[in-house]
């Protein structure tokens, strides 16, 4: 009692009486109002629902409408427009199923009706790619239907004109016949009859039967059926059968030629009823679908319009329930709320306002000053010990706890903006570091470049001079030379054949990288290759004061079986640079026995190359092996590619070793490894190359190239034999027709055609007309294995490279009509291909134009260059041709030059930058070739090939001079 006579206790009585009233008066509103929500809610669900099945029937008839507009597409623009259309329908459709099932997503049948949706919005799906595929279908087969219609046309038409020829024989023979008499009228009827008339008949059903193709062709494609399609294609198989049959009567051999290629084309008639029966299996697939779709359409509004009539059903159940409630909430809140209104007076009089509003209007100004902030101001003190004065301690303490939270908010933004400014360096660093990336990767395409262009200026610039300095010292060898110099020259020569191995080998890097480097095996003379290697560096080690020595044990075989050229390449290299880094001291090249452990019959032998050089710290000794990386042990070295040590390790696994290095700095280096090589008794020795001069030939030259084809001449007629040159095939094919030949040398890049098409129509001509074979010889710029091994396996009887030279050319003619002895001579013979990486250090010749030089000055380099192969040329060919030949190229290349300037980047640019890099390679312009070579590819820039002619003309007119030769008139 005494609790309830105090303030809480009263407004506890008081306010739970209120409470009780207003719960009352809540809960029976609240039932009332929560039957009128309901009742409300599906009304407006099944207002939504009926009209979203209207909405729906009209979105499922334009669906099938659209499907069946889809169906019908004729072009890809008539599929896109209605598959679009499909694709905003369809998502009309997922959109009013949800609405219908928004809130029944557990129950099961709204479940069916989304899974409807589903079905049909895939077979829509499905039909649309079809459609694609069939009109994909309909783009393959009417390109293949025209082919093979005009290609029937085109026998057809040949067939006519037998036709015509054989009535034209006939009437021929027929009028001949009335002037003859007896037998020889007999035999003549016999020849009307048996030949000329057959020929007349199977011209005749040739024809007919072509024509009756065509007119199958155009039915194969228009054909319904599978059955139809199938009998179709069998008569259209047989009557092919028959047409390939009496196409063998065409005697003209072009119109015979012609008929070849269009039955050819004819034989692809199986293509286009694939093709056809894939269209028709495409439009039942379409059928199939459509059929689906209507029926699933059914199911899906169906269903719509049962779950419609059942929400109308219990909408009429809901409207009456309402009505009932609603009577009963009136009355119980019109009572309730009668007693709350008296209870109400009252309290708010006595207790509310006496005891409660005028204590609290006190507190709420100290309440609104701490809600603005204003946490200094004091509280105003309420007496008593009843709640009010509670309360307004409770303030007194929520001012205090704000202070506090107000201080730790301050405290907490400053470590927050601490972080973020972390966070945002951290982040700077993070992109800086991605950039330092990506230059990375940038700067390693760009290096994979580099290198890939430097192995493309070797190609080009080395392989010219070093084939002039080969030819210039087999002119050597026979001269008057003295043992000594002939050693000399030997040694020479055996180097400069080594270096254009390397070079060779070196230009195909990409294929050593690629694990394409095999090993060869063949007799050499390891004794002999020690002593041409000390031969041909002891000069350049004497010259720096280095004593170069060789020790071969005693018990080592001479002859060995192995890759000669490999081994040479990879000591010559080792050499080389022990001699590069070593400024004093001795070079040392040492051959042992080694004991081998492994499976090989014989001792391997241990190969060692030592020096007195700076050596490798231990840290550095496997990057010297890393390709394009150096290190600088000697700062008088300048140059190199970085590659040498490189390839000799894979070149000496390719060979079934591995090169290892020891050194220490200050000491020296030590490269060894060891090979197994068998010893062999096959060794042959070096017979010294000379000049076949064999009985005179009637030789057919075919080269595009009119300075390539004077220098070819200028060869051949030297070796003796009879020329007849063609400039193109069409002009070889009315050559080898006129007059028989016993060699054909062809160029393989022909402005017309290629040559290994050309090596196959001659050689039929010559057999059909001459009744006697024709070897031919290829004749190329292109010297990689795989081009010479082609065309080798196409037929050809030899291959000789780009620049020529007079002793391969006379050797080649000479084993085409000269058996060799044993096959290691042909072997030998041939272009060496075997894909192996060669290196020298060497930097490669100047191309392109020079800026220190004038307009009208020569590049020292492009006139070395000039001056090896045409004192070369001079000497075979004489100076009459030769200035014939310059007359031409300065003639022509005026030409060919303005025409590049105005010639836009095409076909008819690549033509005439070939036909100007053959003239220039002849005559050593290397320069203006490169430049020709890079239009020729599709790069470069006329401009500067315009540039560069007025040097080439410099370099030409310097020769002459130097020869002697008056200028002519108005030449540079």
């Amino acid at each position: 009692m005494r609790t309830l006579s105090g303030l809480g206790g009263k407004l506890l009585l008081a306010f739970s009486l209120m409470a009780l009233l207003t719960l009352t008066a809540s809960l029976v509103g609240w039932f009332g109002l929560s039957h009128l929500g309901t009742l409300d809610r599906r009304l407006q669900h099944t207002l939504l629902t009926l009209d979203g099945a209207r909405e729906l029937a009209q979105v499922s008839s334009d669906i099938l409408a659209s499907s069946r507009l889809l169906t019908m597409a004729a072009n890809e623009a008539e599929r896109t427009h209605q598959g679009r259309l499909l694709t905003l329908q369809g998502q009309q459709l997922q959109r009013l199923l949800g609405q219908l099932g928004e809130g029944r997503e557990q129950d099961p049948d709204w479940q069916s009706l989304d899974q409807l949706g589903l079905a049909i919005l895939g077979n829509v799906g499905q039909q649309g790619r079809l459609v694609g595929e069939r009109l994909a279908l309909q783009g393959q087969g009417e390109p293949l239907r025209a082919e093979l219609v005009a290609a029937a046309g085109r026998v057809a038409e040949l067939a006519r004109s037998q036709m015509e020829n054989a009535q034209t024989v006939t009437v021929a023979n027929i009028g001949g016949l009335y002037r003859l008499q007896g037998e020889a009228a007999r035999s003549a009827l016999d020849t009307l009859l048996e030949q000329d008339l057959d020929w007349l008949e199977q011209m005749t059903e040739l024809r007919h039967r072509t024509l009756m193709q065509q007119q199958r062709i155009e039915e194969l494609w228009r054909a319904e059926r599978g059955e139809r399609l199938d009998s179709l294609m069998s008569d259209y198989a047989q009557d092919l059968a028959v047409i390939r049959l009496r196409a063998g009567a065409v005697a003209d051999p072009g119109r015979s030629q012609k008929v070849r290629e269009a039955l050819s084309q004819l034989a692809q008639g199986e293509r286009l009823a694939q093709t056809r029966r894939q269209w028709l299996g495409v439009g039942q697939a379409l059928v199939a679908l459509s059929a689906s779709n209507q029926v699933l359409m059914e199911r899906l509004n169906r269903n719509v319009a049962e779950r419609v009539k059942g929400a109308r059903s219990s909408l009429e159940q809901s409207q009456q329930q309402l009505s009932e409630r609603l009577t009963q909430t009136r009355h119980a809140l019109g009572v309730i709320g009668v007693l709350t209104l008296l209870s109400l007076g009252l309290l708010m009089w006595r207790f509310v306002y006496g005891r409660i509003v005028w204590p609290l209007q006190r507190t709420t100004r100290s309440l609104s000053a701490l809600a603005q902030g204003d946490l200094g101001q004091p509280l105003v003190p309420v007496s008593g010990r009843d709640e009010l004065a509670r309360l307004a301690q409770a303030l007194g303490v929520f001012r205090d706890n704000a202070i506090e939270l107000r201080r730790y908010q301050q405290a907490l933004e400053s470590r927050v903006a601490e972080r973020t400014d972390q966070l945002s360096l951290a982040n700077v660093r993070l992109n800086e570091e991605v950039a330092k990336q990506a230059q990375a990767r940038a700067e390693a395409e760009q290096a994979n470049r580099a290198k890939s262009i430097f192995l493309a200026t070797m190609s080009h610039e080395i392989r010219t001079p070093m084939n002039g300095i080969l030819g210039g010292l087999s002119l050597l060898e026979e001269t008057g030379l003295s043992p000594g110099q002939q050693r000399y020259l030997a040694a020479i020569s055996q180097s400069g054949e080594s270096l254009l191995e390397i070079l060779n080998d070196i230009l195909d890097y990409s294929k050593i990288e690629a694990g394409h480097l095999e090993a060869r095996r063949a007799p050499f003379d390891l004794h002999g290759l020690a002593d041409e290697l000390l031969a041909l560096f002891r000069p350049r080690a004497e010259a720096k004061g280095l004593l170069l020595s060789l020790s071969v044990a005693p018990e080592l075989p001479r002859a060995v079986e192995g890759d000669g050229g490999k081994l040479r390449q990879v000591l010559a290299n080792l050499l080389g640079n022990g001699i590069k880094f070593t400024r004093s001291g001795e070079v040392r090249l040492s051959l042992s026995s080694l004991g081998c452990h492994g499976p090989c019959p014989q001792p391997c032998i241990l190969f060692t190359v030592s020096d007195s050089g700076p050596g490798i710290p231990a840290s550095e000794q496997e990057r010297v092996f890393e390709a394009f990386r150096q290190r600088r042990r000697d700062a008088g070295h300048q140059g190199g590619t970085g590659l040498g040590l490189a390839i000799s390790r894979r070149l000496v696994g390719a060979m079934g070793g591995e090169l290892q290095l020891a050194s220490e700095p200050g000491q020296g280096c030590r490269f060894s490894f060891s090979l197994a090589l068998q010893p062999t008794a096959l060794l042959r020795p070096r017979q010294q190359a000379r000049i076949n001069l064999n009985e005179p030939r009637d030789i057919l030259l075919v080269e595009d190239n009119e300075i390539n084809r004077l220098v070819a001449e200028g060869m051949l007629l030297r070796l003796g034999h009879r020329v007849v040159m063609a400039e193109d095939g069409r002009t070889a094919l009315a050559a080898i027709t006129a007059r028989p030949f016993d060699l054909a040398l062809l160029d393989i890049n022909l402005p017309d055609m290629d040559g290994i098409s050309l090596r196959e129509d001659l050689a039929a001509i010559s057999e059909e007309e001459h009744g006697q074979p024709l070897p031919a010889i290829a004749i190329s710029a292109q010297m990689y294995p795989e081009d010479i091994q082609h065309c080798l396996g196409s037929g050809f009887a030899g291959f000789v490279g780009k620049p020529v030279r007079l002793a391969e050319l006379a050797d080649s003619i000479a084993g085409i009509f000269i058996p060799p002895m044993n096959p290691h001579a042909l072997q030998s013979a041939l272009p060496v291909a075997d894909g192996q990486a060669r290196e020298e250090e060497v930097a490669p010749p100047h191309v392109g134009y020079s800026r220190h030089a004038g307009p009208w000055e020569a590049d020292p380099a492009e006139l070395a260059a000039v001056g090896a192969i045409l004192d070369e040329d001079l000497r075979q060919l004489g100076s009459k041709r030769i200035a014939t030949m310059l007359r031409l190229f300065e003639q022509q290349g005026e030409g060919l030059v303005s025409e590049l300037l105005v010639t836009a980047p095409g076909e008819a640019r690549r033509r005439l930058a070939h036909k100007l890099r053959g003239s220039a390679a002849s005559l050593g312009l290397n320069a203006l070739a490169a430049l020709c070579e890079q239009l020729e590819a599709g790069q470069g820039d006329p401009e500067a090939l315009a540039r560069q002619w007025p040097q080439a003309l410099a370099a030409l007119a310097l020769w002459r001079r130097a020869q002697g030769w008056v200028e002519e008139s108005g030449s540079r």
